[in-house]
């Protein structure tokens, strides 16, 4: 299997490895599990630090270098997920959309893979 390919199956350490390896590999697939994994991950992190900086309003920098460390993997992963299921990762765009463009993307993401409908230019330049 190319390393481009999405892992089925992925396990929690693997997808985190994969959401830091690929951080700015925008071409390829990533799969449902691989994608819902490091959901989880920067997800729990984000609160964990959200509740640290609480009773201390100085370490909210914490949670500004996160967001700010995951953005890109972030935006990488969501749009290999969206190869995945047969969409283009230019439905990235719909984050601006406040609530509604997020849910979109979300539902998106959890759709099944459509390799039917995967096009050429996702993957060009990794194989």
């Amino acid at each position: 299997m190319d390393k481009y390919d999405p892992l089925p199956d992925c396990t929690f350490g693997q997808a985190i490895a994969r959401f830091f390896k690929k951080y700015v590999q925008f071409k390829g697939a990533a799969s449902r599990s691989e994608f819902w994994w490091a959901f989880l991950f920067t997800f729990g992190v984000g609160i964990i630090l959200r509740l640290i900086s609480l009773p201390c309003h100085v370490l909210d920098i914490l949670v500004v270098l996160w967001e700010l460390a995951i953005l890109i993997p972030d935006l990488s992963i969501t749009c290999r997920r969206l190869h995945d299921g047969g969409f283009s990762g230019k439905l990235n765009w719909l984050y601006l959309v406040p609530i509604l463009g997020g849910i979109a993307l979300l539902v998106m993401c959890a759709l099944p893979t459509r390799d039917d409908r995967w096009k050429d230019e996702w993957f060009a330049e990794i194989n």
